[in-house]
């Protein structure tokens, strides 16, 4: 335990410094091309917001909480590689506040086969990027489950 603990402040911000920088394989070649791929980063996690709060509503469950993970490093491999492309939080709040509505608005029809759409290419991007890069995203992504999981625990206690 404590040495997972020590790798992971030792290798934090190395993968600060790494997600930083842009790398060849999913860096695009223009500023329309990153426009582009910024609006499908926001509008994938809008689709997986919409599909942890979905899940969150559940009866808790090792599946549901599994794809809760999935679905959560998912959104973040699409927030981690727009961050490395240079999109940066005061952009990438209002396109997500926006995709959030867009997505709310989609037919279910058309919500699965986006999802299906986003799905492949967060997998295709974990693939891309490195391991320290993966392991960052894997970390955020579990943390932030955790802290759902523990608000979740809050209100049931209530």
């Amino acid at each position: 335990m404590r040495l997972s603990r020590f790798l992971a402040a030792c290798l934090l911000p190395c993968a600060g410094a790494v997600l930083a920088q842009a790398s060849a394989a999913s860096e695009p070649a223009d500023a329309a091309a990153s426009h582009a791929f910024y609006q499908e980063a926001a509008d994938c996690s809008a689709a997986y917001k919409a599909g942890v709060t979905a899940r969150l509503a559940q009866p808790k469950t090792e599946a549901r909480d599994k794809a809760i993970l999935e679905d959560t490093e998912r959104s973040f491999v699409f927030i981690g590689v727009a961050y490395k492309q240079g999109l940066r939080k005061a952009e990438a709040d209002p396109m997500l506040e926006e995709a959030e509505q867009r997505w709310a608005k989609l037919p279910k029809a058309e919500q699965t086969k986006r999802l299906a759409a986003c799905t492949a290419h967060a997998d295709k991007l974990m693939g891309e990027i490195s391991f320290v890069e993966r392991y960052a995203v894997q970390n955020r992504a579990k943390a932030r489950v955790e802290q759902q999981f523990e608000k979740e625990k809050k209100k049931q206690a209530q």
